[in-house]
């Protein structure tokens, strides 16, 4: 008996080993359904102020001040709770009369233990007696990249409200465009209406800062008579408020960052007699380096001015060291190109050359002409023109004291071996722009992350891009409606829509010692 007790209880904790916990199953992906809804969709002359959801299963809200959207807008936020499988929602408004409601809940309704979203579940309800079944569908887009403005509300208003309202008063409609700018306005009532895109950053459904994006329909639209598909482009109006947004005192110089490139600038000394102080300005983009005379340090004011724009700055100067060098900004390296002036980049303004100590020498030892000037637009840069070299690397040679900046300093001595492609290294691009003739354009080489490479100001429709290098590239079309040389935003208010940019629906590939031909037919 000791013995079939022993096996026995062996047998039995064995077999209570090898039992295996259940997995559970797939994991349950199915989103909650709806069971009833009191009062029920679609219910006619509703005068409730609250309405239930009852689900198949519990559920809580995610995100619903996000997610919602309830057309007409509400101007209190919907009062919610869960009690058991039911959401229960409060309507703190007065509804409008006769007006069909949608309540739109995105993906804010989840089950509780998966969090499977119900998607773009809608409550429909009228306070009269029927309906509103019209409806139109359109595409939101950014009027410059022609991308999706996946964030953007559509606003509709009377076609008789003032300019005014889009700004102060809540649309009678919305919607929300999705993912790829596509939006559908429906349950709408008969009659015309203007149409707004904004990217509404405070969720207000205003528009009531010049800094967000905004498109706007330059034609009303009746959902009734008017079925094709609508398109908006967004833009946001320019900062014009002129401001210094930093400054850095370096040696011998003040640099100046603005939020808008200045045109030009006066500078001057307060309560400080220093005869000419200023040396030299340099403008860069919204940078203005001021270059001024070596004075010890002292603690400085000075007033910057410009057009519609004032402000008193203090600054203490710094000087060069005696023993400084004049130095190059950027080393000599790589290939260099062939069509272009060879650049010597300083880290000042250059004064004087002395080209007789500037040599380029070939592989056999013989000298190589060239000529040497100061860029017209950056006086730190050198730019060197070389007979076409042959073979194509070069030696270069500055002797120390080739070059002095405007305070005296000169430079070490600088020697590089140059390498120079050829045209067999490039390809070229030919453009033929089509139902374009006699407007002023704005033709962009970009690449394909989108940095413009090079850009044709003209009438012309016939453009030639040259000395590509083997890549792929992208172009930009821009009606230059102004003739400013530049793309230019909207102006609701001025009921000017953003200029017109068309974009080349493909990336176009360039290969070496190869010419392409493009014929780009433009649709009105």
């Amino acid at each position: 008996m000791k013995y079939f007790s022993l096996i026995f209880g062996v047998l039995l904790l064995s077999a209570c080993a090898q039992v295996v916990a259940p997995t559970g199953g797939d994991r349950d992906l199915t989103p909650p359904e709806v069971m009833s809804l009191v009062p029920e969709n679609q219910s006619l002359n509703f005068n409730a102020n609250s309405f239930t959801l009852e689900f198949d299963e519990y559920v809580v809200l995610r995100k619903l001040k996000e997610q919602l959207l309830v057309s007409p807008p509400l101007k209190y936020s919907l009062e919610s709770k869960t009690k058991g499988k039911n959401l229960i929602f409060t309507i703190k408004d007065t509804l409008k009369e006769n007006t069909t409601y949608v309540f739109n809940f995105g993906n804010a309704i989840v089950d509780l233990n998966e969090g499977n979203p119900l998607s773009n579940f809608q409550y429909v309800f009228s306070t009269g007696p029927v309906i509103d079944s019209l409806s139109f569908s359109g595409k939101v887009v950014d009027a410059f990249d022609l991308t999706a403005e996946k964030d953007a509300v559509l606003l509709l208003y009377p076609s008789n409200s003032e300019d005014s309202a889009v700004s102060k008063i809540l649309p009678s409609y919305i919607s929300r465009a999705n993912e790829v700018g596509d939006f559908n306005i429906t349950n709408l009532a008969r009659g015309e209406y203007k149409l707004f895109a904004l990217v509404d950053n405070n969720d207000n459904y205003l528009y009531d800062r010049a800094d967000v994006k905004f498109g706007f329909l330059s034609n009303t639209i009746n959902p009734e008579n008017d079925t094709s598909e609508i398109k908006l482009f967004t833009f946001a109006l320019p900062n014009e408020k002129q401001f210094i947004e930093k400054q850095e005192v370096f040696q011998n110089s003040l640099e100046l960052t603005f939020n808008l490139a200045p045109k030009k600038i006066e500078f001057s000394l307060i309560d400080t007699a220093i005869n000419n102080f200023v040396e030299q300005m340099e403008y860069e983009e919204n940078k203005v380096k001021i270059w001024y005379k070596k004075t010890a340090a002292t603690k400085l004011s000075a007033s910057i001015n410009e057009a519609n724009f004032s402000d008193t700055i203090k600054f203490t100067t710094a000087v060069l060291n005696d023993s400084s060098k004049l130095e190059l900004k950027k080393e000599l390296n790589g290939i260099q190109n062939y069509f272009e002036p060879l650049s010597l980049l300083f880290k000042r303004p250059i004064k004087a050359i002395e080209k007789d100590s500037i040599r380029f020498i070939d592989s056999d030892s013989n000298i190589v002409e060239f000529s040497i000037s100061l860029d017209t637009n950056d006086v730190k840069q050198a730019q060197i023109k070389v007979n076409t070299p042959s073979p194509r690397s070069i030696f270069l040679q500055v002797l120390p004291n080739s070059f002095q900046d405007l305070y005296g300093f000169t430079n070490d001595s600088i020697s590089s071996v140059l390498t120079f492609n050829s045209a067999e290294d490039f390809g070229n691009l030919l453009v033929k722009v089509k139902n374009m003739e006699e407007q002023n354009l704005i033709l962009q080489l970009a690449d394909t992350k989108g940095s413009v490479l090079k850009e044709y100001y003209t009438t012309d429709t016939l453009y030639r891009f040259t000395n590509l290098k083997a890549a792929e590239y992208r172009l930009k079309l821009i009606s230059d409606d102004n003739e400013n040389k530049k793309w230019d935003t909207g102006d609701y208010y001025k009921k000017q829509q953003a200029e017109r940019v068309i974009i080349y629906n493909e990336v176009i590939g360039i290969r070496q010692n190869w010419d392409k031909e493009i014929i780009w037919i433009v649709k009105p």
